[in-house]
Order: structure tokens, then sequence, then C-alpha cells
């Protein structure tokens, strides 16, 4: 019953989320091009890491900075609003770091509604107040704070074969999936 229930979700999600396309561009910028508020913040909660690449990212919904930067062998993508106010902390991680009760979700999805697929990228993703997100980096301490994973993919149907960017819930259940468009001389990868 309860697997049930929950393709359902899964496929009510997916018809929603099936039209939405990503057409995002991100280009590196300058530090003193950000705003004061995302660098005191980041340098709070990262304790002044060195090496952090500023980009300024616009896409069809909106416009953001991000910081990307190493931190306990992980690539984390910190974003701000345009006045400099935290939304979001990205972590890069490998598959088998997801947990297993999450995965098993996701690919019942992924083989549900693809041919075939492969994974490209996975991120958790956490959002919450300004202070717990800081609390998350410098203390591991998650209160407050909502988890979600960002995976791309490329994923085959039988109309079609594109590169799609989905966000799942803690439990693996899917939010929103887009397609992403690239046009590989304006998008950077760290």
């Amino acid at each position: 019953m309860i697997r049930s229930i929950t393709r359902l979700l899964i496929m009510l999600c997916f018809s929603f989320g099936f039209a939405q396309e990503k057409n995002e561009v991100e280009k590196r910028i300058e530090k003193q091009e950000v705003p004061q508020q995302a660098k005191a913040w980041l340098n709070d909660a990262y304790e002044n890491k060195r090496r952090t690449k500023w980009y300024f990212q616009t896409d069809d919904e909106e416009q953001v900075f991000e910081a990307k930067l190493k931190h306990n062998k992980h690539l984390h993508s910190v974003e701000f609003d345009l006045d400099g106010n935290v939304r979001n902390i990205e972590v890069l991680i490998d598959e088998n770091e997801l947990d297993e009760e999450v995965r098993k979700v996701i690919s019942t999805y992924l083989n549900t509604y693809f041919s075939k697929f492969s994974i490209s990228k996975i991120q958790i993703q956490y959002t919450g107040e300004g202070d717990d997100l800081e609390d998350v980096i410098d203390e591991d301490e998650f209160e407050d704070i909502t988890v979600s994973y960002e995976i791309e993919f490329y994923g085959k149907t039988e109309t079609e074969d594109e590169l799609w960017e989905a966000l799942f819930d803690s439990e693996g259940i899917l939010i929103k999936k887009r397609s992403v468009n690239l046009k590989a001389t304006d998008n950077l990868d760290y």
C-alpha cells in the first residue's frame, strides 16, 4: 500500500515538473562585485577559507551570487540573493554517500520514467535561515534545516534523450524536474 502511494505521488510530481526548462548562465566575477553581507557570512561560516571562486548566475527564474569552495574534502556551492542574504548550501557528493533508502526511492523514480539514465552530479542542498545554515558548516548542527537532493542526470525516454535537473526531498520524493539547456561557452562547472 505504501509503495502504491509513493508511486502515485511520484507520478503526480513527474507530471507537474515535466514542462519546466532550465536555461542557466554562470559568469565568473571578482570578489569586490559581491555584496559585503555575502562575503561576511561566508568568512564567518567557513572561517576565512581561501580559494573561494565567485559567480553571478542567472536563469529563467532568478539571479544569484554563488560562492564555490572546497570544505572537508567536498565541493560546496553557497547561493546568495542580490542583497547578499544566504539562500542555500549545496554539497557535491558521490552516489554511494546517499542514504540507502533515499537512493532506492530516487532509483525507483528514474527507472520508472527513463529507459536509460546516467547520474552526472548529486548535491545535498541545505536551506534555512542564515544562522542555521552557518551552524551546518561550523558546528555540524542541522536544527531547522531542510535537506533535499539536487541531481543532474542524462535520461532517455521513448521521445527524449536529454540532460535533466531534479530536486528530491529528504526522503527521495521528486519535488520538481526540468530539462537543462546548456551553452558550453556560458556555463562553468567547478
